[in-house]
């Protein structure tokens, strides 16, 4: 997994192929579930997802994940990118996602949300928002989650 450029947004040491699409979702609670959804190809090494989400300690979806128990953070970078990174023992995997309207208003949510955000993993669903929200929706299909706090510039 090396480090790639995909429609702006460098991934370096995530699975690939993959398409990074930030969403959020309504809870039970009536507040809002901010969440950035990696969308991993079918074409991509199962053993390598697998990998990934076992070093970065994402967990299925019928798990808690809790941002204190990840090595895992985002940030606004001053230029407006949001930068994602996963820390590990064995190294750093991370993401830098460019600046647009879309990313403001996300990062924007999700501050004033309390910072803290889903990052969540498919394997082999299409990076289609429609079709994610249903599969990650509560009759949906399996996932892997990990809570990413947010560190401030």
């Amino acid at each position: 997994m090396s480090q790639r450029n995909v429609l702006g947004t460098v991934y370096d040491g995530i699975p690939a192929p993959v398409t990074a699409i930030p969403t959020g979702f309504p809870t039970t609670e009536g507040s809002l579930l901010m969440a950035l959804v990696l969308a991993v190809d079918e074409a991509a090494d199962r053993a390598d997802v697998d990998a990934f989400v076992e070093r970065h300690r994402f967990v299925p979806r019928d798990q808690t994940s809790r941002a204190v128990d990840s090595q895992a953070r985002w940030t606004r970078e001053r230029d407006g990118r949001v930068s994602v990174t996963f820390l590990a023992d064995d190294g750093v995997s991370s993401m830098l996602i460019p600046v647009g309207p879309e990313m403001d208003r996300w990062a924007a949510l999700a501050r004033t949300s309390g910072g803290t955000v889903a990052v969540m993993m498919t394997y082999g669903v299409p990076a289609d928002l429609d079709v994610m929200r249903r599969h990650l929706g509560p009759q949906g299909g399996p996932y892997w989650h990990l809570s990413v706090g947010c560190v401030p510039v």
